[in-house]
């Protein structure tokens, strides 16, 4: 873990709230497309009713973990790395600690 000061964690903990919520964003579009489906009689109650359930039981609970019960500067550099926060939006006393942990994100997204 990084020894932040004050100032530097309530900043990573506000960005990894915002990679949270684009995220979830994301996955409630998603989600979001199975009710259009859903209403333009494409898909039935009950598949809409699994695809809910998916979202909530699978999604849903990997962000929350990933997210409120996880390492806030690892899900930042994740969320970074990923593009669903920019490297701009982090205050330059606090991206050089998280630059090396960006990078292995990267590396292991090239290597899946």
């Amino acid at each position: 873990m990084i020894n932040f000061n004050k100032k530097q964690k309530k900043h990573i903990k506000e960005l990894a709230a915002l990679a949270y919520e684009k995220e979830m964003n994301a996955a409630l579009g998603d989600l979001s497309e199975e009710f259009e489906k859903w209403k333009n009689g494409a898909i039935g109650a009950f598949d809409l009713n699994d695809k809910i359930h998916q979202h909530h039981n699978y999604k849903a609970k990997e962000l929350y973990k990933f997210y409120d019960m996880g390492n806030p500067e690892l899900a930042v550099a994740r969320a970074i790395a990923r593009g669903i926060i920019n490297e701009n939006e982090v205050k330059e006393n606090c991206i050089q600690f998280l630059e090396r942990m960006i990078e292995m994100f990267k590396e292991n997204e090239t290597l899946a």
